[in-house]
């Protein structure tokens, strides 16, 4: 598991790097955001899958949910790059439909007998609940941006890859 450590590690300075490009050079991120998208989704995905694993013997863990949000984003990659979307605005839409949807899942999908808060320390429902509410907010900003204006939307992908950097490197359980 140190190996994965590391490499989640790495893996959360590249985010921060990448998010940091697209907040300062909006040019180079809007001609490749299909690309960078698709990677960071890739990368997010493979990470759940692997955190799900790592988890699983863990009886208070909810693997439900974290293996929903790693098949969603590894789905979304086959979407984002085998199918070309008509315009830009479809491609963000999506994007911010699938954000809005994880950020759902993360904040309401916990009162049902399967995964329920009831033997969860506080630390991880503060953690849990903000990563919903920041991909909510992402997503709605991600879908309402490219209706008032063009440009905005870009920097508002780097914020979110940066975050999920940030949330990457900070989670400790590897």
């Amino acid at each position: 598991m140190k190996n994965l450590k590391h490499l989640f590690l790495t893996f959360g300075i590249i985010f921060i790097l990448i998010g940091a490009l697209g907040i300062s050079n909006i040019s180079f991120f809007s001609k490749y955001i299909e690309y960078i998208i698709s990677g960071v989704l890739f990368v997010n995905g493979i990470y759940h899958l692997v955190y799900c694993l790592h988890k699983r013997k863990d009886p208070y863990f909810h693997i439900g949910l974290v293996l929903l949000e790693g098949l969603m984003e590894l789905i979304s990659v086959g979407i984002i790059l085998f199918n070309t979307f008509s315009s830009e605005f479809f491609f963000t839409s999506y994007i911010g439909a699938l954000l809005c949807a994880k950020g759902l899942i993360l904040v309401l999908g916990r009162d049902s007998k399967f995964t329920s808060w009831e033997d969860t320390d506080k630390k991880t429902k503060v953690i849990v609940i903000v990563k919903g509410l920041l991909h909510f907010l992402f997503g709605s900003l991600i879908i309402i941006l490219p209706l008032v204006t063009n440009g905005a939307v870009y920097p508002v992908f780097g914020w979110y890859i940066l975050f999920l950097g940030i949330h990457i490197i900070s989670n400790k359980k590897f």
